[in-house]
């Protein structure tokens, strides 16, 4: 069974049946090839696919006819008349049509500047509260900022203060425990000096313990120097 290939100007597609490419209503324009062919034909080279081709009536044309055009005649109108009125109360009407106009169209402009003011007015009142509303913010804003500032202020004395306390507190413990490591130290050289019946080891005994004293007293100066140290920079940057 021969089969065929169409193309839709980029790239082919197929192969397709005779009775495929008759439900895929191909035109006259559209380029065919089956095996056997040289080169790509439209389909309405192609004698076997006629009936195939979409048949495409030819553009519509109406038939151009001269239309008669109609006799113009003279009309005697009279001159006393317009409209069937009188010439006065022809030209009363046009007066009265006129100034009905103007009056009409003066009361309508004068209804549109005096809601154009209206509107104005009213966005002038919200262009003012919305003024003082913002300068209430504004106000608002600067309060609390002064608030946060105060109380930044106050809690940077307290903290000062407090160090200040704490570091005199410090020199106090300091120079209590100075004068309970001198001493202890005191203590340690009769300890080793002193010269009573006892063994060795409750001499040994007994220099230990108050070594392990100087040592806790000489870890309490430490900690204390190191807190001090700490607070005097917390006092340099708060200054």
């Amino acid at each position: 069974m021969k089969k065929y290939f169409l193309h839709n100007g980029t790239e082919s597609s197929g192969p397709f049946s005779f009775d495929e490419l008759r439900a895929m209503n191909i035109t006259k324009t559209t380029p065919v090839w089956f095996e056997g062919m040289e080169k790509w034909k439209y389909a309405k080279d192609v004698e076997e696919l006629y009936e195939l081709v979409a048949v495409t009536p030819p553009p519509f044309q109406v038939e151009e006819k001269s239309i008669p055009q109609p006799t113009q005649t003279t009309q005697t109108t009279s001159n006393a008349t317009f409209l069937g009125l009188s010439k006065n109360t022809f030209i009363t009407v046009i007066v009265v049509i006129v100034v009905a106009s103007t009056i009409a169209i003066n009361i309508i402009q004068n209804n549109r500047s005096e809601e154009l003011e209206a509107k104005n007015k009213k966005t002038e009142i919200e262009n003012r509260q919305f003024l003082l509303q913002q300068k209430e913010i504004e106000e608002q804003k600067k309060l609390i900022e002064e608030q946060q500032l105060a109380e930044e202020e106050r809690n940077a004395r307290d903290k000062k203060q407090a160090a200040i306390d704490r570091i005199s507190e410090i020199e106090s413990e300091m120079a209590v425990i100075k004068d309970n490591l001198d001493t202890a130290k005191e203590k340690l050289a009769k300890a080793s000096n002193f010269k009573v019946l006892r063994t060795s080891n409750e001499k040994s005994e007994e220099i230990k313990k108050i070594q392990l004293e100087i040592e806790s007293f000489e870890k309490e100066l430490e900690d204390l120097e190191a807190e001090q140290n700490r607070l005097n920079l917390e006092l340099d940057k708060i200054n």
